[in-house]
């Protein structure tokens, strides 16, 4: 099978090459920006089989997932959490255990039939450690669907049932004062550490208009 991987994240590039390093009886190419992405992809369609999209954030164009099978990794468990910044929402709201979806991508915004799912839990003081879960999380989720495909059909999604967030912007990363007093220690905690590096850190702000990022974070729970 000759597959096109597209991702550009750190921890997306190192799940590709770990699927790749097991998958050797396949034909791969990877593309690492949207600029190659846009220079090269219609060129391919008609020489593989499916482009695979992980960690990947513009739309793919109707030319090319109306011309060959289009699959994504979304990092939630669809049909909840659809749409923008599914990380940031899911540990703001106290999600620990959940799962990572493999979707076809359409037209429609994570909206896609679903292949196959694979467990993730968002346990960590930063983004880098949940990342890295994810990272071993979608190896997982690929070696699977690469040994039992084309012996797998998807499952439409059930959207009335489901949930769908915008994305979240730098300025939604401030902390007010009413924050401080309304959230619990750990929902601190948690809005904190899923906006470690590399995403905007949470930060305070004064009235001159002076900024304190929290760009570390660390919980302790009393036994």
């Amino acid at each position: 099978m000759r597959i096109v991987f597209c991702a550009y994240r750190d921890w997306a590039l190192n799940a590709v090459n770990k699927i790749v390093d097991v998958n050797n009886a396949h034909e791969i190419k990877v593309i690492e920006s949207n600029e190659e992405f846009i220079k090269s992809s219609e060129s391919l369609v008609s020489n593989y089989d499916m482009f695979v999209f992980i960690g990947w954030s513009w739309i793919i164009p109707s030319s090319i997932t109306e011309n060959i099978l289009c699959l994504g990794m979304h990092p939630s468990d669809l049909p909840f959490y659809r749409g923008g910044s599914p990380l940031q929402h899911q540990i703001i709201n106290g999600v620990i255990d959940t799962k990572i979806s493999l979707i076809t991508l359409s037209e429609k915004l994570d909206a896609g039939d679903i292949w196959m799912k694979e467990p993730v839990n968002f346990v960590g003081n930063n983004m880098n450690q949940i990342l890295s879960r994810l990272e071993d999380s979608t190896v997982k989720l690929f070696k699977n669907f690469l040994r039992i495909y084309p012996n797998i059909s998807p499952k439409e999604q059930t959207l009335s049932q489901g949930s769908y967030y915008t994305r979240r912007t730098p300025s939604d990363s401030k902390l007010k004062n009413e924050d401080f007093r309304e959230k619990s220690v750990k929902e601190l905690y948690d809005f904190m550490r899923c906006l470690t590096d590399p995403y905007p850190n949470a930060f305070i702000e004064d009235n001159e208009g002076n900024r304190l990022y929290f760009e570390s974070v660390r919980f302790e729970r009393k036994d």
